[in-house]
């Protein structure tokens, strides 16, 4: 399972970090989660083919994380050289059929294709796994937006798991139970914290109750990035720590 972080930033604009979106190699097939401004052109600087997209993952609706999926799929129906023929999967928590139906109802006849495409809504309650050839995707509400999830994708080398937007919550505990690598988000200094975010002490506290392996921090707000996010995670979790930066690759 191949894993680049593609944007790790903020509602904030930066030149050095993008809006969220992370692409997963896995199964066969290449996944997408989120899709923040700048994810389009971030996929491009790290190396990786926008078209080769196979199926896309929301964790909630606010814009940092969804809008590129508008220019994405404009590329696709105008921008390849050929027409593509295989299918486009876009997944979100419920209510995103609804959600989708509104943005198609703007942009529907410049960014929706000839191919076939399928968009699922995904329950917070008893949900059945995405199955790919040589992978599983779980998923499990989060505490951001009433809509929010995390996912979690199982192959054959470990888990890997994302939290999206979230503060603490014993949910993504359990999804990330045992993962190899965990992607949360460090938003803001444990001095200064906003609701429905992680602090460095909240990350630390999931990933240690969730005994994941490695912890690797995004959607990292200026305040943020002016700790030393290593050495603050470090109070509370023992193992590797990383901090994004836009491109990074990571192995699960």
């Amino acid at each position: 399972m191949e894993i680049t972080v593609v944007g790790s930033g903020t509602a904030v604009p930066r030149l050095e970090r993008r809006q969220s979106c992370v692409v997963v190699e896995a199964g066969g097939e290449t996944l997408v989660f989120d899709l923040g401004s700048g994810a389009v052109r971030g996929m491009l600087r790290a190396g990786l083919d926008p078209f080769s997209v196979d199926r896309i993952f929301f964790t909630h609706f606010h814009p940092d994380h969804t809008v590129d999926v508008v220019p994405l799929m404009f590329a696709i129906k105008y921008g390849a050289e050929t027409q593509r023929a295989r299918p486009l999967a876009l997944y979100g928590p419920d209510p995103f059929e609804e959600f989708f139906g509104k943005i198609s109802g703007v942009w529907g006849e410049w960014m929706l294709g000839y191919y076939p495409t399928e968009v699922l809504g995904l329950a917070h309650t008893s949900p059945s796994p995405v199955e790919l050839p040589g992978a599983r995707i779980f998923w499990a509400p989060a505490a951001h937006r009433p809509e929010s999830i995390a996912y979690r994708v199982e192959g054959e080398g470990g888990a890997f798991v994302y939290t999206g937007d979230t503060e603490y919550a014993a949910s993504v505990v359990e999804l990330a139970r045992g993962a190899h690598t965990l992607l949360i988000e460090c938003s803001f200094p444990d001095d200064s914290p906003v609701a429905g975010h992680l602090t460095p002490s909240g990350a630390a506290r999931i990933a240690s109750e969730a005994g994941v392996g490695r912890v690797v921090l995004t959607h990292v707000y200026p305040p943020a990035d002016a700790l030393d996010l290593e050495a603050e995670i470090g109070r509370g979790f023992s193992g590797e720590v990383l901090v994004a930066e836009d491109g990074l690759k990571l192995h699960v």
